[in-house]
């Protein structure tokens, strides 16, 4: 009973009818039945393959220890693409998601203008979007002005730093300390 087919039969009995489980035991662990020729054929393929590549292993195997270099090298090479596969997973993981909250968004968007446009009728959705379009239109000139005033301070200030640096000669002063 050390077969593992056995050990699987053991643990699936109590799931299975009984009927289901003969059927599988009948089929599944008859010696001649095609797992167990499969099982066998793969078994006698690998140890004639294990004979033949047996020579090559082991000349590999005295070259790795005798340059551990090329050891490291290759489980650093291993470990970076390692890493870089399960970043990739993660990008599309994360892709997937927010591609699903868009379009979640999208369409929650479209629902909301066709339940308005159905409730209110379409000339009052159009002039309520008219009047929305304006606020934002005069919060977005009003964020650009600020933005458009702090960038002019920053570009003066800047300018103001330049003609200091040069009216003291150098980088702090250095130049005219140092000649004086």
């Amino acid at each position: 009973m050390d077969d593992p087919l056995h050990r699987a039969f053991d643990f699936i009995h109590d799931f299975l009818p009984a009927e289901t489980l003969a059927a599988l035991q009948s089929h599944l662990l008859n010696p001649s039945s095609p797992l167990h020729n499969l099982r066998r054929s793969l078994t006698a393929l690998a140890a004639q393959m294990l004979s033949l590549l047996a020579p090559l292993l082991d000349y590999l195997a005295a070259l790795l220890a005798n340059s551990p270099t090329i050891v490291a090298a290759a489980a650093t090479l291993v470990i970076a693409v390692l890493i870089l596969q399960v970043l990739s997973v993660v990008r599309r993981v994360m892709l997937f998601w927010t591609r699903l909250a868009f379009r979640l968004l999208f369409y929650a968007v479209v629902g909301l203008a066709a339940s308005m446009v159905w409730q209110r009728g379409v000339e009052r959705t159009v002039r309520d979007l008219v009047v929305v379009g304006s606020q934002v239109g005069g919060w977005v000139a009003g964020v650009a002005s600020v933005w458009w005033e702090e960038y002019q301070r920053t570009q003066m200030a800047q300018a103001q730093a330049q003609a200091q640096q040069q009216s003291r000669g150098g980088y702090g002063g250095y130049r005219q300390a140092r000649q004086r």
